[in-house]
C-alpha cells in the first residue's frame, strides 16, 4: 500500500489540527507538498473544516511517510495520507483550500505523482 522504504502507518485520526496537519493515533502528520493558510485565518478554518468533512475524527487512514523527508517538520512526520478512498494531500489542493509547496518538489518522494505534477511540481 505504501511506496518506498520509510514508515507506513495505518491508524485512526485522533485530531485535525488544521488543513494540512492531522494526528493519527496521537502522532502529528504533515501533508507532503501541501500547504494551507494558518488556522487563525478564515481560509485556514475553511481548510480545516474541509478535511474534517472528508476524513472525520475516528476515520482509518494510511500514512505513507515521505522517503526524502524522514527528518520531519517541527516534530511532525511528513507524508501522503489516504482516507476514505481519497488522497488528502490531493483533495485539499483540488478543493482550492491549499496550494502545492513547490519548494519541496525536489525533495519529496511524491513530486512525480500525477496529482503533484498537475498542481505544479
Amino acid at each position: 500500500m505504501c511506496s518506498g522504504e520509510a514508515q507506513c502507518i495505518t491508524g485512526k485520526v485522533t485530531k485535525i489540527i488544521d488543513g494540512d496537519t492531522i494526528k493519527v493515533d496521537g502522532e502529528s502528520i504533515r501533508f507532503a507538498l501541501t500547504s494551507t493558510p494558518e488556522i487563525y485565518d478564515e481560509k485556514g478554518m475553511l481548510a480545516k473544516e474541509f478535511v474534517e468533512k472528508i476524513c472525520p475524527i475516528g476515520s482509518t487512514v494510511l500514512v505513507d511517510e515521505d522517503d526524502m523527508q524522514t527528518e520531519g517538520s517541527y516534530g511532525r512526520m511528513i507524508g501522503l495520507i489516504k482516507c476514505n478512498g481519497k488522497i488528502l494531500n490531493e483533495s485539499v489542493l483540488e478543493s482550492g483550500h491549499g496550494e502545492i509547496s513547490t519548494r519541496y518538489c525536489k525533495t519529496s518522494e511524491f513530486a512525480n505523482s500525477d496529482w503533484a505534477k498537475r498542481f505544479g511540481c
